[in-house]
């Protein structure tokens, strides 16, 4: 089939590092494994200049703003600096002028030469795919991540919460499925207006041919200067919802025991500097490693270094709603995994057989099941083997890329 894949997110760099931009090219290459033609469309291919794009593998039409856009949206800026304050509203008005500028583009590019369906990444202020799929009479497939207008408001500047909680519900009421990472967020579609029917859970996955168990590198300590202790182990963005801020207590508290354990944190992000600074504080710097982002095809190697991977989330003012791609990858490499027991984690992870558990943001209980981890190699061996079990043969990128050929195919009316 010929899949036409929109992420017209500015947040998701899609030849980037960042978990979204991961998912995106997974399941596209998950597309192609099966024969799939794919085009995939998006405003933003990296975030820096100096980035150094990945590979996807895909036809890849790469629709920056127009010049008219670009000029509208400077004027806007000028006439708030103009006034002296500080608003996020541009970047309102930047949404949905590129969801304008993409719509006609869209219909333009395909209207004669349609997709056999769209699949759409939700995004705010994202309908154009809504027009496309009117003009075309193809179905839209519509992936939701998150309850958009509320995570915009919990974590980011909130913008135009009127405007953007109805483009939200134009675009989740006229899919023909909607694609959710989580039970969670099933609700919140049919709250917005999509059919309960149309709504399926199809949460994240692994690539089992990059992340599966395997022997330790024995260079890769070394290319990243990490010594030869036990290793406590973060994979993600450095952000207060990831809840990585709990990180320096925990190598503090383990020091005693585990003198030379180690602290290894692959990704970047706003609390990098927080967490290095609290890590002085407690005299533990030389006991911590800072990767920053690495290709996702390293990624792998870092975690099998790990002799524990930490899935360390916080108590939430709201509810966990999350499909987090890092707790698959630890699992699929055949890592022991102590995480909080939130959400779609305290599904996936079996306590005591795939993975331990402990109550979100409870350092005491965390501290223990990391000691207990360290302090059992044996267990520590059979909860990850059992997990990279667990994961292979349920949670892969192939596995969620056949349901959604299998859920488009009965949209075509194809037997």
């Amino acid at each position: 089939m010929k899949v036409l894949y929109v992420c017209q997110d500015y947040g998701i760099p899609v030849l980037g590092s960042k978990g979204s931009s991961v998912h995106v090219r997974e399941m596209i290459a998950a597309m192609r494994g099966a024969g799939h033609q794919v085009v995939l469309i998006s405003p933003v291919a990296t975030k820096g200049v100096w980035d150094q794009p990945a590979q996807v593998d895909a036809r890849f039409l790469h629709i920056p703003a127009s010049d008219e856009m670009l000029a509208s949206l400077q004027a806007v800026e000028d006439y708030i600096v103009e006034l002296g304050l500080e608003s996020d509203f541009s970047k309102d008005v930047r949404r949905v002028l590129y969801d304008r500028h993409l719509q006609s583009r869209l219909v333009r590019k395909f209207a004669k030469s349609p997709p056999d369906f769209i699949y759409a990444r939700a995004a705010l202020h994202s309908v154009a795919p809504v027009a496309l799929a009117r003009e075309t009479g193809r179905p839209l497939l519509v992936e939701l991540n998150a309850p958009l207008v509320a995570e915009n408001v919990a974590y980011r500047a909130g913008g135009n919460v009127e405007l953007a909680t109805a483009a939200e519900r134009q675009l989740l009421s006229a899919a023909d499925a909607v694609l959710v990472v989580s039970d969670y967020l099933v609700d919140h579609a049919v709250s917005c207006g999509a059919r309960p029917d149309r709504v399926h859970v199809i949460p994240n996955g692994v690539d089992p041919r990059l992340f599966h168990p395997a022997a330790r590198d024995p260079g890769c300590r070394a290319r990243f200067g990490i010594g030869n202790g036990p290793i406590l182990g973060f994979v993600g963005g450095l952000r207060q919802w990831h809840g990585v801020q709990i990180l320096p207590e925990l190598l503090q508290r383990l020091a005693p025991s585990f003198p030379q354990a180690q602290l290894v944190i692959v990704g970047n992000g706003p609390l990098e500097s927080t967490l290095r600074q609290r890590l002085a504080e407690l005299g533990l710097s030389q006991h911590a490693v800072f990767t920053g982002p690495l290709d996702h095809v390293q990624v792998a190697d870092v975690i099998r270094e790990f002799d524990i991977a930490l899935a360390p989330y916080p108590k939430l003012d709201h509810p966990f709603y999350f499909s987090p791609l890092k707790l698959f990858e630890y699992m699929a490499c055949g890592c022991a995994v102590v995480a909080a027991d939130v959400g779609q984690v305290g599904t996936v992870v079996e306590a005591g057989k795939t993975g331990l558990l402990y109550p979100a943001g409870n350092l005491e209980q965390l501290t223990d099941r990391c000691e207990q981890v360290l302090s059992e190699p044996a267990l520590r061996q059979a909860m990850g083997a059992a997990a990279a079990k667990e994961i292979h043969e349920n949670f892969t990128w192939d596995r969620n890329a056949s349901r959604v050929i299998e859920i488009a195919d009965r949209l075509r009316g194809k037997p």
